[in-house]
């Protein structure tokens, strides 16, 4: 079974795009904080997209907001401006959640 569930911050705002007949993508970047071995911590960065009704609901995320999401592990692939193609692990989003809003955390 392909599911994922994160934790994790808004690196910045979410970036919303129209594609096709106007369905709706939005994509944004968690920064998800582990603690390791010897008081380090380890941080991944990690791409998010959401398309349809889930697109609109993370269309209103602010940077900073702490986020609960629920997906899948999707590869996507993406032209460089060199042309070089590249793929990319990421989440595609059915669930998010807004646990900690950006201004509470001043």
């Amino acid at each position: 079974m392909n599911s994922v569930n994160l934790v994790g911050r808004l690196t910045r705002p979410p970036s919303v795009k129209f594609e096709g007949e106007g369905s709706q993508v939005t994509t944004f970047t968690v920064v998800v904080e582990e603690p390791g071995r010897s008081e380090r911590t380890f941080t991944t960065y990690v791409g998010c997209t959401a398309w349809g009704k889930t697109a609109e609901a993370c269309s209103l995320l602010n940077a900073a907001d702490v986020v609960s999401i629920v997906g899948k592990l999707a590869w996507t692939k993406r032209t460089a401006q060199c042309g070089q193609e590249h793929s990319q692990l990421c989440v595609n989003v059915r669930e998010v959640t807004v646990l900690q809003p950006a201004e509470v955390l001043v």
